[in-house]
């Protein structure tokens, strides 16, 4: 039998408390809830250990989802952010393309990268988290060239579709699109889209109606989507398929757990919605009516009048009945003579509702 020095079983016995002081707090508590959060603190203890309290994401704008660099982050960065927080680690963004952001995550040369749809080809090359939010892609068309059927008909023929590089749209409209142009951004397909180039576009709901509404704004009722064609994927977390990789999607997937357990309404991604469009106008002279009026009514009843100067601002908040329908005759003057209500937007009497002539109404 080998016989330890006093020394030796003094360094074996601090060696122990070392290697098993996480396990003999584990033995220690007395509850089942108890022993799952010390289980949860020795795990995090030990991933923190490999993976550090930083890890940087590649990802790149995908607005309303993922803003651009010098913008609040997007509402799916909100969310990793938020689960990252939970998981004890710290996100770094790092923008680059999506195409060369995934190839460097197969490959193993970066970590981690977001978000992305779950296809099986990409399965095969890096590791899914669990589903972090949802989003809903249609297929566009430029009704400029265009009908509603016209879009159907080239879609069931493959013809002209553009995609962006690197994207997919969720496995139903992918199986759609296997033959397309290729654009480097959103921005460039879209500008096909309105050129002509192409004549379907798919992109996600909240994407286009941003894209819409903050650099398209007066061609934006030109787009629309084919009806009764939807997909609703779930987006995801990727990471390198390596022990790193691992740790954190396992990590990452607990914490959503958790969250999405106590119910966190954050976690709901809100789709980005373009507000109904309105008809912005300013008031004008008419020959032989060099001042514009506005009256509190319609005839018939009590009725103030007030002057409204040259070049007011106006919302149509409702056309009269003659300007909407179709008239049998070209002698139109009844149709200048009605009246729409509208309201007032600067002047002195900015914020009523005032009913006026539409021959003093120019659109903006």
């Amino acid at each position: 039998m080998m016989c330890l020095s006093r020394g030796a079983l003094r360094y074996v016995a601090v060696l122990a408390v070392l290697l098993l002081g996480p396990l003999s707090v584990l033995a220690q508590t007395s509850t089942p809830a108890e022993k799952e959060r010390a289980k949860n603190a020795v795990d995090k203890q030990a991933a923190t250990k490999v993976l550090g309290a930083e890890q940087t994401i590649l990802t790149n704008t995908w607005a309303p989802y993922i803003n651009s660099q010098d913008e609040e982050i997007g509402q799916a960065a909100q969310v990793l952010e938020l689960i990252f927080r939970y998981s004890d680690v710290q996100a770094t963004w790092q923008y680059v393309p999506y195409e060369l952001a995934f190839y460097e995550v197969s490959e193993g040369q970066q970590l981690l990268s977001y978000p992305y749809f779950k296809t099986v080809e990409r399965a095969e090359k890096v590791l899914y988290s669990d589903a972090i939010f949802t989003v809903a892609s249609q297929v566009f068309y430029n009704r400029q060239y265009l009908s509603q059927q016209q879009a159907k008909d080239a879609l069931d023929k493959r013809q002209r579709i553009g995609r962006v590089a690197g994207y997919s749209y969720g496995a139903s409209l992918d199986k759609m699109i296997t033959k397309a142009t290729i654009y480097n951004s959103e921005k460039r397909a879209l500008t096909a889209l309105f050129n002509g180039e192409i004549d379907l576009l798919p992109m996600t709901q909240s994407v286009m109606n941003q894209l819409l509404e903050n650099d398209y704004k007066e061609r934006k009722q030109l787009i629309r989507p084919i009806k009764g064609l939807i997909d609703n994927s779930s987006m995801y977390l990727v990471a390198a398929k390596n022990t790193q990789g691992k740790l954190i999607i396992d990590r990452v997937n607990k914490a959503l757990a958790r969250l999405k357990k106590a119910g966190l309404s954050s976690l709901q991604n809100e789709p980005f919605e373009t507000p109904d469009s309105i008809d912005i106008a300013k008031l004008v002279t008419s020959e032989g009516y060099p001042s514009i009026l506005g009256q509190s009514a319609e005839p018939g009843g009590s009725v103030e009048y007030f002057t409204l100067p040259l070049g007011t601002q106006v919302i149509v908040l409702s056309w009269s009945e003659n300007m909407l329908r179709p008239a049998s005759n070209d002698r139109l003057y009844h149709h200048m003579m009605d009246l729409s209500r509208v309201l007032v937007l600067n002047g002195p009497h900015v914020g009523k509702e005032l009913f006026v002539r539409n021959m003093h109404i120019e659109l903006q």
